[in-house]
């Protein structure tokens, strides 16, 4: 049994000023090899209906955290999105080949009414639909090896680390979870140092579409029970991959 608990920080650090930092010059992109757990296992035969909506994007019903915490939708449109999906994207979704993009972001907000507000934390998820299935799976190999190195980072946070990549059974679908973290976090928001961005990245390839949901926060401790579900990314694809 595996058991993971997780401490939330208050933070004063915006999620848009982390993402807004990170570059996506279309020019420094490169596909990486497929490294330890982001090879295809095979082929889906599941091919979606042509067309991106909103309708494809996970919902407040959808989306799980904890018992005293949850995340919930605040914006959903069609498009890559002002800001980088995610602090490791080289590129947009659209960069890799997609030729349709639709986005939802989210906040996580604590349950009880006497607890503390939450900042810095967020959940983004982009859905990408290629050409063809051959399309989508480059592009799924392309952002797991993103993971890999996050060579975008800014030089205040310089202290990345990709701790492991998981497959997650999905039916029907490629999927796989990378675990890092990356830091320093401001001491305005972390005055004893001790916490870091906790990053978890689901990356999930379905016929011709390839989903990638990113959640971010700050703390010490991101550790959930397996017999519970796992974490809540491993909680989340089956249910992101029965929207598309």
């Amino acid at each position: 049994m595996q058991q993971h608990r997780l401490t939330l920080a208050v933070a004063a650090v915006a999620a848009a000023t982390l993402l807004g930092a990170c570059g996506t010059d279309p020019s420094t992109d490169r596909s990486a090899d497929d490294g330890a757990g982001t090879t295809p296992t095979g082929t889906s035969s599941t091919t979606p209906a042509t067309g991106l909506t909103t309708a494809n994007l996970l919902t407040d019903d959808d989306t799980v955290y904890s018992d005293g915490a949850d995340w919930f939708r605040t914006d959903a449109a069609e498009g890559d999105g002002q800001s980088v999906f995610n602090p490791c994207a080289r590129e947009s979704l659209q960069g890799t080949g997609a030729t349709s993009v639709v986005r939802a972001d989210f906040e996580l907000r604590n349950s009880a009414a006497d607890a503390p507000d939450t900042a810095g934390d967020y959940l983004i998820q982009v859905v990408g639909e290629y050409d063809d299935e051959a399309a989508a799976t480059k592009a799924w190999s392309t952002v797991n090896g993103w993971l890999e190195e996050c060579s975008t980072l800014p030089d205040d946070l310089p202290d990345y680390r990709a701790l492991q990549t998981r497959k997650v059974d999905v039916d029907g679908a490629d999927a796989v979870i990378t675990d890092s973290h990356f830091g320093p976090v401001p001491k305005e928001a972390d005055p004893t140092g001790d916490a870091a961005y906790i990053m978890e990245t689901g990356v999930l390839r379905q016929g011709n579409r390839v989903v990638v949901l990113t959640s971010v926060i700050i703390g010490q401790d991101y550790d959930f029970l397996d017999e519970d579900g796992g974490t809540p990314v491993n909680r989340m694809l089956p249910k992101a991959a029965a929207r598309l």
